[in-house]
């Protein structure tokens, strides 16, 4: 079967920071509700996510509840869903309960497995990752906040088994950070597991250097609310995801350490190139 490199290219469309474990203050974990929205060009209605993120010093975990049809994860069916984030957001592990299921999958190494195997060929132009500080942004749930706008972009010409394709993908992410909640921690970068610092790092080294230079601009501090323009192009059609997240909520806590552990009796899915049971 060809790959699909229409979905694959529409897949990494989100640019974001890399997703780091939270660095709080010691000995406190952070508990974060949320509400996402996206639209998408052509798409009708409004696509809402719902949901907590837990993260300790090292490890974050996200609970998830689509609406309107919306699916965040690659796991199948329509359930409720929690993705584990660990190694600075190279792993994530989906979960589904309803199933006793779950995933593992490391995506940066999924593409370079792809490209060493020939199925896969891509060649980068025209990287771009940059930070602006946009100066003081509102006060979000009574916290001070910093306001950032992050632009990433670059253009893929993708080989597959003799399909050719060039892709253009950009964003524009405006970051609302709470500078009196000292962190690491971008949850929303990873929720989708399409940030492209992540899925890029491994194969695009003069994308990797340029979002590292742009990632030590940024406040170490926890974004309240992010929202996002998407742009992929692809045979000159254009599509455009517009994404809003905002915390609605922030409590400290003492975090299970059961919370980021797959629960015993789950059964593992793969797919090609995803590690398997055992983290390999």
């Amino acid at each position: 079967m060809r790959p699909n490199i229409r979905l694959s290219a529409a897949l990494f469309a989100l640019g974001a920071p890399l997703c780091q474990a939270a660095a709080q203050k010691p000995g406190r974990d952070i508990a974060l509700d949320f509400r996402m929205s996206t639209v998408t060009t052509g798409a009708v209605g409004n696509e809402v996510v719902t949901g907590r993120v837990i993260a300790t010093n090292d490890r974050a975990r996200l609970d998830m509840k689509g609406g309107g049809g919306v699916r965040v994860v690659p796991l199948p069916g329509n359930g409720d869903v929690s993705m584990i984030v660990t190694d600075g957001g190279k792993t994530l592990t989906y979960i589904d309960a309803a199933n006793r299921t779950y995933m593992r999958m490391r995506p940066a190494e999924m593409i370079e497995d792809v490209q060493k195997m020939g199925g896969l060929t891509m060649q980068f132009s025209g990287t771009v990752a940059t930070v602006d500080n946009l100066g003081a942004g509102p006060s979000i749930l009574g916290h001070p906040t910093a306001h950032y706008l992050v632009t990433t972009g670059m253009t893929i010409a993708m080989n597959a088994m003799g399909q050719q394709q060039t892709v253009q993908i950009s964003s524009k992410t405006h970051y609302y950070y709470a500078t009196d909640i000292p962190s690491s921690l971008n949850p929303f970068a990873a929720m989708s597991g399409t940030d492209m610092g992540t899925m890029f790092g491994g194969t695009n080294r003069d994308f990797a250097d340029k979002m590292r230079a742009a990632q030590a601009k940024l406040p170490k501090a926890i974004p309240l609310r992010t929202t996002t323009d998407a742009t992929i192009t692809t045979d000159g059609r254009t599509r455009v995801t517009k994404t809003q997240t905002e915390v609605t909520a922030i409590k400290w806590i003492t975090a299970d350490p059961k919370s980021f552990l797959v629960p015993a009796g789950y059964k593992a899915l793969t797919t090609p190139g995803a590690p398997g049971p055992d983290g390999r």
